[in-house]
């Protein structure tokens, strides 16, 4: 671009701003409208926020005895961390990070946020308010809160976006929580629906959990534990109640679970299921999920799917009810004499080391593989 069309370009826009000027209605009193002015917001918007601001704040809030329960209701974006205590009041600490295109309005954003506390039937509501849209001004960027209740305390979050921590309290309800979520050593109950992140559930004692796409772990509950996942990879641990999923595309690992009392179910479609050291009752139906289960006793199992089946036998006796429609039948377990019949419905039926609980698999167009039971020929 040469020199002339500068030229032409700086005087369209000096043209535009008198014509503008000249035709614009008159400016409402005591506003200050000017070409400057004018140059002012355009420098504005071209430079951007370039000024950073910290700031804190803390207060604390009193609890009466009647109190069971802090409800969160924090809609905007931020880190959320609430831990239960030795305490007898309610401590909140609030961090936020602002930008704007001066210091003073950088400051004056950060400062900003707030935390209100009031009391109805019974629990304390904490909200959080704040504007944290981007504008002329300045804007919140990062905002953390750090709440410690007592222990005794009950939380409820209404739906959050960002990190989540909740640890030591006396029971959990949130009804969304979008980002990476921890909930550890809660000593009741814990109702959770979580998305699009890491995700650890570590204590309780029940659990009914709604999973989408989440990453991560649940375990140590010791009561009845509820899951429904959407695209979700989980790993279930050292569980002790009934244990009770149902599964969308989901990948699922179930291990260490010898104190899992009966029974377990398991309803799926697509993905992957997972179990190892299985020692109680259980039934899974699955529709074209990869399912793998290794018995570490005899018990009362039974698994139909659309697709294959591998199971591990168990160690002790146990009868086999085996059918693989449109399918067939291979066992690697030595104990296992008798032949699968021939044709489209491939069937074994038999008591093995003596016999026991029942074995019921089931197979549509899909292959059963019965494995030698862990450890055997080691």
């Amino acid at each position: 671009m040469g020199k002339r069309e500068l030229v032409l370009i700086a005087a369209f826009l000096v043209v535009g701003v008198v014509v503008y000027q000249a035709t614009a209605p008159p400016a409402p009193p005591g506003s200050d409208v000017s070409v400057g002015g004018i140059f002012q917001q355009i420098r504005r918007h071209m430079q951007g926020a370039r000024e950073t601001a910290e700031g804190s704040s803390q207060q604390t809030v009193a609890v009466g005895h009647d109190v069971e329960t802090v409800r969160l209701l924090v809609s905007r974006p931020s880190e959320l961390i609430v831990t239960g205590s030795d305490r007898n009041d309610i401590s909140i600490e609030t961090r936020a990070t602002a930008r704007g295109y001066t210091q003073a309005e950088a400051r004056a954003a950060a400062d900003a946020i707030a935390v209100k506390a009031e009391t109805q039937s019974g629990a304390i509501v904490l909200t959080g308010a704040w504007d944290d849209h981007r504008g002329s001004s300045g804007y919140l960027t990062q905002v953390s809160i750090t709440i410690l209740v007592p222990r005794r305390l009950g939380i409820r979050i209404d739906p959050h976006l960002g990190g989540l921590t909740v640890s030591n309290v006396a029971s959990l309800e949130c009804k969304s929580s979008r980002g990476e979520t921890r909930v550890v050593d809660t000593a009741g109950s814990v109702q959770l629906t979580h998305a699009n992140g890491t995700l650890e559930v570590r204590g309780g004692t029940s659990l009914k959990l709604s999973a989408r796409n989440s990453r991560g772990e649940v375990s140590g509950l010791s009561g009845t534990t509820s899951i429904d996942a959407t695209g979700a990879r989980l790993k279930l641990s050292a569980l002790t109640g009934a244990l009770e999923i149902e599964s969308r595309n989901s990948d699922l690992t179930i291990e260490n679970i010898t104190g899992l009392t009966s029974p377990l179910r398991y309803n799926g479609t697509g993905g992957e299921l997972r179990i190892t050291d299985l020692r109680t009752e259980a039934r899974i139906d699955g529709r074209n999920t990869d399912v793998a289960v290794m018995l570490g006793a005899a018990a009362p199992v039974t698994i139909y799917n659309v697709g294959d089946i591998d199971v591990t036998a168990p160690p002790g006796g146990y009868t086999l009810d085996a059918v693989a429609n449109d399918g067939k039948i291979t066992t690697g377990d030595s104990s296992i004499t008798a032949t699968p019949s021939e044709g489209p419905d491939a069937r074994v039926s038999a008591k093995i080391r003596g016999g026991g609980p029942t074995m019921t698999l089931r197979a549509t167009r899909g292959r059963i593989d019965v494995r030698a039971p862990a450890g055997a020929g080691k």
